[in-house]
């Protein structure tokens, strides 16, 4: 999926970088009732989302980071993501809107995406994206704890 699989793909390069016990580095591209059960299972004190999603207010390999407003989402609109999701449609918009329905997050729930540049299928990420996954993994550090210097061990 090209830029659209940040996510999986950055899990896959840093999650041998050297965590410390308490941090679970998971790959949650699957569908979102199954990621609030596992948050429900797990109960973490603390969420750091990583993803790409195209919202089209900025320019390829943008980097957006934001604290969650944890608001939960109208009964509609989650019927809609669910009905989504029944048919195959994952995304990080589906699992915010599903997990926040249910108070699955904690309140510390930081979201770091980065804008693709190609939505399209295909092997590798663009220029623009490639260039982002070093800074979003020194935010990610920084996010729980770690030195983000310290990029590879």
């Amino acid at each position: 999926m090209r830029d659209l699989d940040f996510g999986t793909q950055f899990i896959r390069r840093v999650q041998g970088l050297g965590w410390p016990e308490d941090i679970l580095v998971e790959d949650l591209s699957y569908a979102a009732n199954r990621v609030l059960h596992l948050l429900q299972e797990v109960r973490p004190s603390k969420v750091v989302l990583v993803g790409a999603m195209p919202r089209d207010e900025d320019p390829p390999g943008t980097i957006r980071r934001y604290p969650l407003d944890l608001t939960p989402p109208s009964d509609e609109e989650v019927q809609a993501r669910l009905a989504d999701a029944i048919g195959g449609t994952i995304d990080l918009d589906h699992t915010l809107a599903v997990v926040r329905y249910w108070n699955g997050f904690p309140a510390d729930t930081v979201v770091i995406e980065v804008e693709p540049a190609d939505r399209t299928f295909g092997l590798g990420f663009t220029d623009a994206v490639e260039a982002a996954v070093e800074p979003i993994l020194a935010m990610v550090r920084e996010e729980v704890g770690m030195s983000p210097e310290v990029a590879h061990e």
